[in-house]
């Protein structure tokens, strides 16, 4: 056989040097019974992990998501993925970005985080060795990739947490150092002392970027304190305040003399001298010096004292407040605290100061305050207002002075009094409703306004008010009193019966905006779901031009009930036929609210179940439950919906939960929802939250970052979510919700509810 192959090969080479055409490739012969083949097509996984390493962008994802719908069930698949985590192929240095997938260990990630129960166990059990020993590469490009990468983990990736903390301090990339906070930010911190040090490290950008997460942190142990304390000597305001901050969070537990004498000298160097009007802010984030001292109880008085000698008056109002937050355990300052009763600029804290600490003779303190209401100065009687409210019982004998303000000339007055009525005890509050129902007419917007704020906040005990804010409603011409009085008659419930005839033709009027309109559907489906009218407005509001009036009025739609046949029949047309995607999906959701009452609709919903939409289908499912009578019987499909791979039902999942009843098991799946660039991610996921309340704690620090969205719609759902989170688990977001509604009026409704549920009240900012 070799003497034959070797005659070929001579005799080709032979004819190869002459002009002949060149001889037909030899044929090699093969061992019997072995069929010749040409090359093996890679499987669809190599397809797929050859995709996931060489696109980009779209087909990048489509490849991972089908990677991770095979890697829950092949271990291969896992395998490789994992192997990938070490590849250190990247974009290249400062490429990294939040919503895109720029290396391949990433890409990874991405694809093991979405795997399911047995991805994530890949990771925290095989993966994030891999990831460790890239935090520690000679090139940064690769340092800084495998840092990101680790942030997209999120809390999978906790273990790692002390070693993303050391690649922010030690790292000597400035960009690595960066990503690396924006990833510690995400994984959580699990050395909270080791942070806090940082805030007195050398290098001005890691200072900075660990009190950006100090400020943000829940919880803080009392052995972070003492490098918070010595960062209060910072030069720099914003380490001095978020060491401040650090030091409130951590509480009576982390109280010491060494924090509470550096907090008061904070303070003493970082105001000015003498008060200046035109800077003063009552928003001022160096007020965290006083929260702070605060909470350093019985510990906090002495140093608290010498700030009442301050020359501005600003810092011995906040120094007042101090003490009487600090309550009895300051009764030892009443003496110092009542010499500043004669203190024009601070005289009425003072009496309000000594009350709180529990001071017993307070005769003297309370006819000063009672003299002010004969004062023709603008500011002095709405100022005794707000003394007599906080002043709680001790303040009792002095509130028929209050109210008779109610009827004042001064619109001051007028309007701290209707404030004050919406202090007192819901049964005082309620006698008033007579007295506000009046002021809905007021000349003055502020007034009204407030007296829509203050009857919102009694709920259904404002009743008695519908009929007059309903009238009141046609005639209004502020759009933000508008506003403000249907979100009284929202709160109202169905005692708002009496306004829907000043509520529905709001619907036709031309000249309403869309945000009133969405805020009129929800006041009829709350006034009076049973009305005829109601029903009759909605179904008009159904065909409105606008997607986002249809989308309320189909939600408000399945809230009727009865549920007339027109109205069953405009959410069916809504679900198979309107233009907008979002407005079917919200269809579908309108009929699984109306249950049992949308049985018409049965066939109709059982086609889009079975339909190719897949946020619509799950939705379908959902409605179809609810009209059997039991929608918790779809909560296994929801949180199916919730884990899987597709992002338009990881989405819709999430939305369903609402409806379903979210649990704390919940938290983790919605928080990494939080985090995903897919529409309506964030939104959904921060809605589902905040209906778990307190029971999302772990979730607050996510949700804090999302009150700083792009997306508007993102930062209400925050913003909503953390207020009903409440306190003391919210707590760390009050200073980003009073930068909110400061920055952006059009969150402003919304977060001022947020915080008056914080324990922020409406006054300016104080605390």
């Amino acid at each position: 056989m070799r003497r034959f192959l070797l005659l070929i090969a001579v005799f080709a080479f032979a004819s190869g040097c002459g002009k002949q055409k060149p001889a037909p490739p030899p044929v090699v012969e093969e061992a019997p019974g072995r069929e010749v083949t040409g090359p093996e097509e890679p499987s669809e996984r190599d397809a797929l992990l050859a995709t996931l390493k060489s696109k980009r962008g779209d087909s990048q994802r489509e490849a991972a998501d089908s990677l991770a719908a095979l890697a829950e069930t092949d271990e291969a698949t896992r395998d490789a993925l994992l192997d990938l985590l070490r590849d250190k192929t990247t974009d290249g240095a400062g490429k990294t970005h939040p919503t895109k997938i720029a290396s391949i260990r990433e890409a990874a990630a991405f694809t093991l985080m979405r795997a399911g129960p047995k991805g994530e166990a890949a990771l925290t059990e095989k993966g994030l060795s891999a990831l460790r020993e890239g935090l520690t590469d000679k090139d940064p490009a690769v340092r800084e990739h495998t840092v990101h990468t680790l942030g997209v983990l999120g809390p999978l990736a906790k273990s790692l947490s002390n070693q993303v903390l050391r690649v922010c301090s030690e790292d000597k990339d400035p960009q690595v150092r960066a990503i690396a906070f924006d990833s510690l930010r995400s994984i959580g911190v699990a050395d909270v002392p080791g942070l806090a040090a940082l805030l007195n490290n050398k290098e001005p950008d890691v200072k900075r970027r660990a009190a950006e997460i100090i400020s943000t942190l829940p919880e803080v142990p009392p052995y972070a304190v003492p490098s918070l304390a010595r960062a209060l000597e910072d030069e720099d305001e914003v380490i001095r305040v978020a060491a401040a901050t650090g030091i409130a969070t951590a509480g009576s537990k982390g109280a010491s003399k060494e924090a509470a004498g550096n907090l008061s000298a904070a303070a003493k160097k970082s105001f000015p001298p003498e008060f200046n009007p035109d800077t003063a802010r009552s928003d001022d984030p160096q007020l965290a010096y006083f929260t702070a001292l605060a909470r350093q109880g019985k510990l906090g008085t002495q140093p608290t004292l010498e700030l009442l000698k301050h020359k501005n008056q600003f810092v011995r109002y906040y120094a007042l407040q101090t003490l009487g937050e600090i309550g009895k355990d300051a009764k030892d300052a009443s003496a110092a605290i009542r010499d500043l009763l004669t203190d024009p600029d601070v005289a009425l804290e003072a009496v309000v100061t000594l009350y709180r600490v529990g001071d017993d003779d307070l005769k003297d303190a309370l006819r000063l305050v009672e003299g002010g209401f004969a004062s023709t100065m603008p500011r002095v009687v709405p100022a005794c207002i707000e003394a007599v409210a906080r002043l709680g019982p001790a303040g009792k004998p002095l509130i028929p002075s209050v109210l008779k303000q109610l009827g004042s000339t001064s619109p001051e007055a007028r309007f701290a009094a209707v404030g004050f009525v919406g202090t007192q005890e819901p049964a005082e509050a309620a006698k008033q409703v007579g007295e506000l129902a009046k002021l809905a007419l007021d000349g003055e917007p502020m007034i009204r306004r407030r007296v829509g704020l203050v009857l919102e906040k009694l709920g259904p005990a404002a009743a008695p008010a519908a009929d007059a804010i309903g009238k009141a409603l046609i005639k209004e011409a502020d759009e933000g009193v508008r506003d403000q009085f249907v979100d009284a008659l929202v709160a109202m419930g169905s005692a708002a019966k009496p306004a829907v005839v000043g509520l529905a033709p709001l619907l036709s009027e031309s000249t309403a905006s869309v945000q009133l309109k969405i805020k009129v559907i929800g006041a009829l489906a709350q006034a009076d779901p049973a009305s005829p009218e109601s029903a009759k407005a909605l179904v008009i509001a159904a065909n409105d031009r606008d997607q986002y009036v249809r989308k309320a009025a189909a939600a408000a739609l399945g809230k009727l009930d009865p549920l007339p046949d027109d109205a069953r029949n405009v959410l069916v047309k809504l679900m198979k036929t309107d233009a907008r995607a979002e407005v079917r999906a919200v269809a579908v959701r309108g009929l699984a609210s109306a249950g049992p009452r949308a049985k018409g609709a049965k066939a109709d919903l059982e086609a889009v179940a079975n339909g190719t939409l897949p946020g619509p289908a799950l939705w379908a499912k959902v409605a179809l439950a609810a009209i059997d009578g039991d929608v918790s019987k779809a909560g296994t499909v929801v949180r199916a919906g919730l884990a899987g791979r597709n992002g338009s039902i990881r989405v819709a999942a999430a939305e369903a939960l609402v409806v379903v009843g979210p649990t704390a098991a919940d938290v983790p799946a919605l928080v990494k929802l939080s985090r995903e660039a897919i529409a309506g991610a964030k939104e959904a996921a921060a809605r589902a939250l905040g209906q778990l309340g307190s029971a999302s704690k772990e979730a607050v620090p996510r949700l804090i970052e999302l009150v700083a969205d792009r997306d508007s719609d993102v930062k209400l759902a925050a913003i909503e979510a953390l207020g009903r989170i409440g306190l003391p688990t919210a707590a760390p977001a009050i200073p980003k919700l009073k930068d909110a509604m400061r920055t952006d009026p059009s969150l402003a409704t919304t977060t001022r509810k947020a915080l008056d549920r914080l324990g922020v009240k409406d006054d300016g900012g104080k605390r």
